[in-house]
C-alpha cells in the first residue's frame, strides 16, 4: 500500500535564493534535451530584487527567466549549474518510483511525497547520504488514512494555526512574527511555515473548494 511521507532535506540547491525569499514553492523539475536540469518555482513575499540578485550569485543556478510577476509572487525557471544537478535528489526519488507531491523551500527544504514502499523510502534516503543531502523524515502514514480530523487538519497544523491566531500572526499589522511563535511551539521556523501552508490549504479544501455551487 502507497505511503505519504513528509521529510526535510538540507539542500544546497536554491539555497541563497531561499534566504532572499520568504518562500519558494517547486513546481516542476525536468529535464532538458541537452541534459541540463530545469526547476520552476515560485518565490514568495521578500524583496524581488534581492532574489534576483540571488539567483544571479547562486552556485547551483546557471541561469533563470521571469517566467510570471505578481503583486506578493513571482514565477521563475532556473536551469541549475552541474554542481546543483549532482546534488538534485529527483532522479534517486524517480529511481525508486517515489512521486514529489509538494516541494517548499523555506532555509531547508519540506517535502511531502508518495512513496511505493518502506524499502523504496531506505534507497532513497540513503541515495540522499551519497549527495551529502541530509534527510530528516518528519511524517510517514498510509494513504488511505485520513490526514486529520475537522477539516482535513492534522493535530499539529490545528495547533499551529490556533497558536498564530491567538497570537496575532494573522492580524494586519502583524502582531506576532513567525519566529516567536516557532518558539512557542518548540518547532523551527521552517517546520511552522510548513504545517501553516499545509493547515491553510485543508481548510480552504474542506470548505470553500468543498462547497459545490447551487
Amino acid at each position: 500500500m502507497p505511503l505519504i511521507v513528509e521529510f526535510e532535506l538540507s539542500t544546497p540547491i536554491l539555497r541563497e535564493v531561499a534566504v532572499a525569499a520568504s518562500q519558494l514553492t517547486v513546481e516542476q523539475v525536468y529535464q532538458l534535451e541537452t541534459g541540463a536540469t530545469k526547476l520552476v518555482f515560485w518565490a514568495t513575499d521578500g524583496c524581488f530584487e534581492a532574489i534576483e540578485r540571488a539567483l544571479e550569485t547562486d552556485r547551483s543556478v546557471d541561469e533563470y527567466t521571469l517566467l510570471e510577476k505578481m503583486a506578493a509572487k513571482r514565477l521563475y525557471s532556473a536551469r541549475l549549474t552541474e554542481w546543483g544537478a549532482d546534488r538534485l535528489t529527483h532522479p534517486a526519488a524517480a529511481a525508486n518510483d517515489i512521486a514529489f507531491l509538494e516541494i517548499t523551500v523555506t532555509g531547508d527544504t519540506q517535502v511531502r511525497a508518495r512513496v511505493p514502499s518502506r524499502d523504496a523510502l531506505f534507497a532513497y534516503r540513503e541515495s540522499c547520504r551519497e549527495r551529502d543531502v541530509p534527510f530528516r523524515l518528519q511524517r510517514i502514514y498510509h494513504e488511505t488514512e485520513p490526514e486529520g480530523g475537522q477539516y482535513g487538519l492534522t493535530d499539529r497544523q490545528q495547533e499551529a494555526l490556533l497558536a498564530a491566531l491567538e497570537a496575532g500572526y494573522f492580524d494586519v499589522p502583524r502582531e506576532a512574527t513567525l519566529s516567536s511563535i516557532a518558539e512557542r511551539l518548540e518547532i523551527s521556523d521552517q517546520a511552522l511555515s510548513a504545517r501553516l501552508r499545509r493547515g491553510q490549504a485543508n481548510l480552504l479544501r474542506n470548505t470553500v473548494v468543498g462547497d459545490d455551487p447551487i
